[in-house]
């Protein structure tokens, strides 16, 4: 009988802590897979900014006109990655494919001017990640970007 009075007293007690851990053990669950998200948005945006600083070596004055949008620069480029006819942007558009295309941007800048083989080129790929945890407390946004600077080849 005594067996019996003491599993009264604990009644309930294993919904109790599982409505005390469960929320604690899913927040920090979520915010695992989180960081992983934005982990893959930014090696997404390094490897864009890289891709597209090689890209953008290879196509100085001295590139055919007829290759691939022929020579880049020095016009400076701040295009979104939806920007449609721009060799630049075209050129690392595959790479953003975790990334929201409409809130990423893809700059091409000349450091010297010039597009000049030997000159550098920087290109900065950047985009706001939208962490999924935070929305409780109003979704803020993380600004993200990368950038990679490489001499132009020809």
């Amino acid at each position: 009988m005594r067996l019996a009075s003491g599993n009264s007293v604990r009644r309930g007690a294993v919904a109790v802590e599982a409505a005390i851990v469960l929320p604690v053990f899913l927040l920090i669950v979520l915010g695992m897979i989180d960081l992983a998200l934005a982990v893959m948005s930014q090696n997404a945006l390094s490897e864009a900014a890289r891709d597209g600083s090689r890209q953008a070596v290879v196509h100085g004055e001295l590139a055919p006109s007829g290759w691939k949008g022929g020579p880049w620069g020095p016009t400076p480029i701040d295009e979104p990655g939806t920007a449609t006819g721009i060799p630049a942007v075209a050129a690392v558009e595959p790479m953003l494919s975790v990334c929201p295309l409409d809130n990423t941007r893809v700059q091409v800048e000349w450091l010297t001017n010039s597009n000049k083989s030997g000159s550098p080129v920087r290109v900065t790929a950047s985009g706001d990640y939208h962490p999924l945890v935070t929305y409780i407390f109003g979704s803020p946004s993380i600004r993200l970007s990368a950038s990679s600077t490489m001499p132009i080849a020809h």
